[in-house]
C-alpha cells in the first residue's frame, strides 16, 4: 500500500492505479476520460479504454477509430487532459498530456492483437459521429488503415485523495515528478 502522506507515495499510487486499469476490466483508470478541444473551441471529453502504459515513461495508449473526431482534434493541437475517479481508492486524477497518433507501422502491428470482435469498431460506414436516419443506418467495415492508436505523452498530475484528511498534490514531468502538495 502506497504511503498518501508523502509525495512519492501519492504519485506511487497513481502509478499503481492506472496500471490495475491495463488487466482488470472493471478498475477506475480502465475508462480514463479524455477531454480535447473541438473546432469551435468547446471541450469535447469521452470515456476511452486504456490500451497501454508505459510507467517509467509515463505514456498511455488509448485505440480509436482515425476518423473520429478526437484525431482530427488531436492532430490540430495535441494538448488533452485524462481524468478519471477511482472511488475504490478515493482518488481523482487529472493528467495534462501531449498526444500523438503512433506511425502507421506501429498502429499496423498494434492490430495483430486486436481481437477479432474489437475490430468492427475501426472502420464503421459511415464514419463516427455521421448523422444517420436510424440507429441501426450504420454498418461496421473492419479495416486496419482506420485503426488509430493515440498516445499521451502525460506533463503534469494532479491527483486528490479524500480520506479522513483531504490531500492534493501537482507533479509536473519537468521537475522530474518531484511534486508539491496543493490545498485540496
Amino acid at each position: 500500500m502506497s504511503d498518501i502522506t508523502t509525495l512519492a507515495g501519492l504519485l506511487d499510487l497513481v502509478r499503481v492505479r492506472i496500471m490495475a486499469g491495463l488487466t482488470d476490466k472493471d478498475a477506475a483508470s480502465r475508462l480514463p476520460v479524455l477531454a480535447t478541444r473541438d473546432a469551435q473551441g468547446w471541450p469535447s471529453a469521452r470515456s476511452m479504454v486504456l490500451r497501454g502504459f508505459d510507467a517509467g515513461d509515463w505514456t498511455l495508449d488509448v485505440h480509436s477509430d482515425a476518423d473520429a473526431a478526437k484525431v482530427l482534434q488531436l492532430t490540430d493541437g495535441p494538448r488533452a487532459m485524462l481524468q478519471f475517479w477511482d472511488a475504490e481508492a478515493s482518488l481523482q486524477v487529472r493528467m495534462r498530456a501531449h498526444v500523438i497518433r503512433l506511425p502507421h507501422e506501429q498502429e499496423k502491428a498494434l492490430w495483430e492483437q486486436v481481437p477479432e470482435a474489437a475490430r468492427s469498431q475501426y472502420g464503421t460506414v459511415p464514419p463516427p459521429g455521421t448523422p444517420i436516419a436510424a440507429a441501426d443506418a450504420w454498418h461496421p467495415n473492419p479495416r486496419p488503415a482506420r485503426f488509430a492508436v493515440l498516445r499521451a505523452r502525460i506533463l503534469r498530475i494532479e491527483a486528490l485523495h479524500i480520506g479522513d484528511i483531504h490531500r492534493r498534490a501537482r507533479f509536473e514531468r519537468e521537475e522530474g515528478w518531484q511534486g508539491s502538495w496543493l490545498v485540496p
